[in-house]
């Protein structure tokens, strides 16, 4: 019996340990860079750092315009179940989330530009699956990846290089609200 009660230890303490989307015990729990560091792309412009919380703001506006149009896609493509549930979530999710950061003043630039093709892009290669059951791994695939990029955005530049304190304030919330989705995307991929 003593043998037993260790590997159940074992898994209770790790199951304590794990806390809820976004919390710091998450494995999306934030890691926040002390000072920006724009990631590395190649091509005219696109390496420099974001200039004003309006450009920050476009990055994510970006973003959100991407995951509407890929859970569009989905939806169109009836890809059924709770991977549509999931779907139809998104597109409410992101659609009131972009008239925010719009109003918030988001401006385009030329690395939200460069995002919102790469959005694009995703969107494209992910409708170019035929089989059903093909194009609902590569939708559940894409969203997860695009959140956990997200994230890895938010943390690496977008928080350190927002000035003002709403805008810090907004994009908390935001991480918060991305990290969640980022389990749910994890969630639908392991339930279909």
């Amino acid at each position: 019996m003593r043998l037993r009660s260790g590997p159940v230890l074992f898994a209770a303490l790790v199951a304590a340990g794990c806390g809820g989307p976004g919390s710091e015990a998450s494995r999306t729990a934030p890691e926040v860079a002390p000072a920006p560091r724009p990631a590395v792309i190649t091509g005219s412009g696109l390496g420099t750092p974001l200039q004003g919380d309006g450009q920050v703001l476009g990055m994510l506006a970006a973003f959100e315009q991407n995951e509407i149009d890929l859970a569009r896609q989905a939806i169109s493509r009836g890809v059924g179940g709770k991977s549509e549930d999931f779907a139809h979530g998104m597109v409410r999710d992101h659609e009131r989330a972009l008239a925010d950061v719009r109003q918030r003043g988001a401006e385009e630039s030329e690395r939200s530009r460069a995002w919102r093709a790469r959005g694009q892009a995703t969107t494209a290669s992910t409708g170019m699956e035929d089989e059903p059951n093909s194009y609902r791994n590569a939708f559940l695939k894409a969203a997860t990846a695009d959140y956990g990029d997200a994230l890895k955005a938010m943390d690496a530049e977008w928080l350190p290089s927002a000035k003002g304190a709403d805008t810090r304030a907004y994009l908390v919330a935001s991480r918060t609200r991305l990290a969640e989705a980022f389990e749910r995307a994890q969630a639908a991929v392991s339930t279909r």
